[in-house]
């Protein structure tokens, strides 16, 4: 989403108050279109974001601390070559373009002080930043634009900067009361009025003509009025910077309140244009790198799913060939009982079967190349192997099978985790399980994640709560719930652990229910109309040693069938 010019004029009023006489002391890019600027004053310490990525281009201070790469990119070093130590003079807004430009002054190669210019064009696909000299020459810039690309206006180090060119409309500051009259009556006899203040009227994007068409409610005097006051509020910076949301989700931003968005979406006003979009850029980010994170562990988790399955389904085959082999050892005996009638060199053989009661003829196969006897030692070892490793396949199976259900509980885990911070506590969840391996070489081990497992009040106001990922339900099962507390899982499937605290009380059968959907609810079976679920006293709930996070075993239960909780 592209920022309006009037919602960048308020930014801009924002950050000449906060940042003018700053100085700059580091210069930062973690990322490939974002530039980080930490500006200092007797006033106090900001980071300035200026990001131009896509249609996201956005510029805002912040507090969040980011990761940067080891070695900056180039752009990075040419800005900290000539703006680091700047002092910042003043930042502007020319000609109410879709732009920031900051004035800094800096002393240059020779000890000399000379003006920089940073610009930030906001114009949507095409954001960029470009560093300028005092006379306004190119000094470098974010994404370089040759002629070929823009015959009217290339960007590149060397040639000198040209203002984005300006689509011939009326200016919204220079209106005059007849004008915006005329202006409203024309727009009223048009298909779709709103769309054409956008095309007559400069600074007013297509969701501010929206608003002042829904505010005009189709009568004339009160569009032109509509449009007269917008005019005065832009030219005195009346501005209510506002958030859009609808449910948790923010929509949308802007300078004012609106009423055209429907009754769905609340309007949530800020201290400051760069608070607002922060909140609103840093929401949508966060979600980005959730999901971005989430997917790489998500493939990595099916991966591991798939070979598992592939190796079990394996195991059970030998296992079950395994179980055949007394048919081995008792043709390896028949051989020996008739070794007398049994020629060298042959390759198929009818002989008695002793161990039956009515003796009857056996056909069996055997190698050529070797004796009789050899080839009931070759069966007999067979059959010795075999015994063998259905014990090792049994175990391998049991551990297999106990692999797969952890592999599957960090999948459940990924798939209700809702923001980057539970999928970071997988991350180093799988990290220490060895499924993921560190980029370091001699990694730090990190603090464990803050235990802050989901909460819930039962019917009786008991509390309840529930695991978000394996080594929170360790936590909550084995460190922080009580042996006398009552402990839910969903049966034979990955699901939370759920703890209900009894107060050395016996619950209540709603209580029971209760907690028990919402073991439901945050398990395998959730989208199942009736989900069985066995609940315990926690000191029925064990962990084998070795086992993996997450991972236990019980004993006295009870099961419940219920509906599981929608959050």
């Amino acid at each position: 989403m592209s920022m309006d010019a009037i919602t960048i004029n308020g930014l801009c009023r924002q950050l000449q108050g906060e940042l003018s006489d700053s100085r700059v002391d580091k210069i930062f890019m973690p990322r490939r279109e974002e530039v980080i600027l930490s500006l200092r004053s007797h006033r106090g310490a900001w980071k300035l974001v200026i990001s131009c990525s896509g249609a996201g281009g956005r510029v805002y201070l912040t507090g969040e601390k980011t990761e940067n790469p080891d070695a900056p990119p180039m752009f990075c070093m040419l800005l900290r070559k000539h703006l680091t130590a700047a002092r910042l003079l003043e930042v502007s807004q020319p000609e109410y373009e879709r732009m920031l430009l900051f004035r800094f002054s800096a002393y240059d190669d020779f000890g000399e002080l000379s003006e920089k210019s940073l610009v930030v064009e906001l114009t949507g696909r095409r954001n960029n930043l470009i560093l300028l000299s005092g006379d306004g020459t190119i000094l470098g810039c974010l994404k370089k634009v040759d002629s070929e690309m823009s015959p009217q206006r290339p960007i590149l180090p060397g040639l000198r900067y040209q203002m984005p060119p300006r689509p011939p409309r009326r200016s919204l500051l220079a209106l005059t009361e007849e004008e915006a009259g005329a202006l409203a009556k024309k727009a009223l006899s048009q298909e779709d009025g709103a769309k054409a203040l956008t095309g007559e009227l400069d600074l007013v994007s297509p969701l501010i003509a929206r608003e002042l068409w829904h505010r005009g409610g189709g009568r004339e005097e009160a569009l032109a009025a509509e449009i007269m006051d917008l005019s005065r509020r832009v030219q005195e910076g009346n501005y209510q910077p506002t958030l859009f949301c609808r449910g948790e989700e923010y929509v949308d931003f802007s300078f004012m309140p609106m009423g055209h968005l429907g009754e769905d979406v609340r309007n949530l006003p800020q201290e400051g244009f760069s608070q607002m979009i922060e909140r609103f850029y840093g929401a949508r980010a966060a979600e980005e790198r959730r999901k971005s994170v989430s997917s790489s562990l998500e493939k990595l988790m099916a991966n591991q799913e798939s070979r598992l399955q592939r190796k079990l389904a394996n195991q059970r085959n030998d296992l079950l060939r395994a179980e055949k082999r007394e048919d081995l050892k008792r043709r390896a005996d028949l051989i020996m009982a008739n070794i007398h009638r049994i020629p060298q060199g042959a390759e198929k053989v009818t002989v008695t079967d002793y161990f039956s009661p009515d003796l009857p003829q056996v056909e069996l196969e055997l190698s050529g190349d070797k004796t009789p006897q050899q080839n009931a030692q070759a069966l007999f070892k067979e059959y010795t192997r075999m015994k063998n490793a259905q014990q090792a396949l049994e175990e391998q199976i049991v551990q297999g099978e106990q692999e797969l259900e952890y592999v599957q509980s960090v999948q459940l885990a990924l798939q209700q985790a809702r923001d980057i911070k539970e999928v970071s506590a997988i991350r180093e969840e799988l990290l220490e399980s060895g499924y993921l391996r560190s980029k370091e070489k001699h990694p730090k081990k990190k603090k464990p994640a803050a235990f802050q497992p989901r909460e819930y009040t039962s019917p009786s106001g008991k509390r309840i709560l529930c695991g978000r990922n394996n080594r929170e339900n360790d936590q909550l099962t084995l460190r922080t719930a009580g042996k006398n507390d009552l402990w839910f899982h969903s049966q034979k499937a990955p699901g939370s652990h759920v703890i209900l605290f009894t107060q050395g009380q016996m619950p209540t059968g709603e209580d029971l229910e209760y907690a028990a959907r919402i073991a439901a609810g945050h398990s395998k079976l959730a989208k199942q109309s009736l989900a069985p679920i066995d609940y315990a006293l926690v000191r029925h709930v064990k962990k084998p040693a070795g086992a993996k996070p997450g991972m236990v075993i019980y004993t006295d239960y009870k099961t419940l069938f219920v509906r599981p909780l929608e959050d």
